[in-house]
């Protein structure tokens, strides 16, 4: 049974949410307030975390970057009424997998939640790749080399997660948006192209090999063997 830990200070919306995710056959906990969200995040370690951003206490964005650092595999939705750009991006940037706005549609939320399962659990299939001097451990969401762990981001590690389980393909910059951001979700081709040349950057090291190609105009592969390029 997927666990749900929902972090929400309106009671109409947290006991709605609640019945509505235990009805589907959901192990449920709720809390109300930030500093509780994060410790019962690392006290139980749930599948899913749907987490409102005005929160008392701690902000759901400082819950999210908080919980990231240790808890790589949570899936994170976040909730709010602000549904601007600005604010979307600065969850992502946060750590966040998804993003809703309310008023809430139970059902699409409870879809969302389901999706988020399965990619997580997709996540721990082939747990370890190689890719040059690189060892990504997909279980644990680490990238090292030489034994040292490379700083990704959680966002950083999700698009090389992406580009690995199509190597070779080419994999466009709508696709990314898409599949890691969400269809409803508004932001631009320069968002993933900031992230892929941060993740390119702290990959692909000093000594000139290329993990990562961009295909002009279309978007990005990655070169299993570096000699490629």
């Amino acid at each position: 049974m997927a666990s749900i830990l929902i972090a929400e200070d309106e009671p109409s919306i947290l006991m709605a949410v609640r019945d509505e995710l235990a009805f589907e056959g959901f192990d449920v906990r709720t809390v109300g307030d930030g500093p509780a969200a994060v410790a019962e995040a690392r006290t139980w370690r749930p599948d899913v975390l749907l987490l409102d951003v005005m929160l008392p206490g701690l902000n759901g964005f400082e819950v999210c970057r908080r919980l990231r650092a240790d808890l790589g595999d949570l899936w994170i939705i976040m909730m709010s009424a602000r549904g601007q750009e600005a604010d979307r991006i600065t969850g992502f940037e946060a750590g966040a997998d998804d993003y809703v706005t309310k008023p809430l549609s139970l059902r699409e939320l409870v879809g969302r939640v389901k999706v988020g399962i399965r990619r997580r659990q997709g996540r721990d299939a082939g747990a370890s790749r190689r890719l040059g001097d690189l060892l990504i451990d997909r279980r644990a969401r680490r990238v090292t080399r030489g034994g040292e762990s490379l700083p990704l981001t959680k966002r950083e590690f999700d698009i090389l997660d992406l580009l690995l389980q199509q190597p070779g393909d080419v994999i466009t910059r709508d696709e990314f948006l898409d599949r890691l951001w969400g269809k409803d979700v508004y932001v631009t081709h320069r968002t993933v192209d900031t992230h892929v040349a941060a993740l390119r950057k702290k990959i692909e090291g000093e000594d000139g090999r290329e993990y990562i190609q961009s295909v002009r105009g279309v978007g990005y592969r990655i070169l299993e063997d570096p000699a490629e390029s």
